[in-house]
């Protein structure tokens, strides 16, 4: 199962108005919404900081055993492409996805890759 972990506290040096939901949340929600309307089996985890302040909204791709791809500048139309990422992130062995099969809009917005402890890992 992949799993997605969003910042739900970006963007903390730009608060948004009273009333209204940071960014990071807001992607959030809209990634839960897409996995259950998708029947899709992306576990979406919410935390509080991705340590990519200087480029929110974020968001990781993390399993055990596999590379780390973190994004940055994420927005809710991101969403669709981000569970689509995950998807297919979920079915590689080591969490190497290949810069073709990730989606077109996340290309630009991988922001870190972790591959300590994994086995032949090579940047996306």
């Amino acid at each position: 199962m992949a799993r997605v972990f969003i910042c739900t506290t970006c963007n903390r040096y730009d608060p948004p108005a009273a009333g209204e939901d940071a960014p990071g949340l807001q992607l959030a929600r809209a990634m839960k919404r897409a996995a259950a309307a998708n029947g899709s089996t992306v576990a979406v985890r919410m935390v509080e900081c991705l340590n990519t302040c200087p480029q929110p909204c974020a968001a990781t791709l993390r399993e055990p055993g596999k590379i780390v791809i973190r994004f940055g500048q994420l927005g809710l139309d991101d969403a669709p492409a981000l569970l689509a990422a995950a998807e297919t992130y979920a079915r590689t062995a080591n969490g190497e996805i290949a810069e073709s099969a990730m989606p077109e809009r996340l290309r630009r917005k991988v922001t870190g890759l972790v591959t300590l402890g994994v086995p032949e890992a090579a940047s996306v």
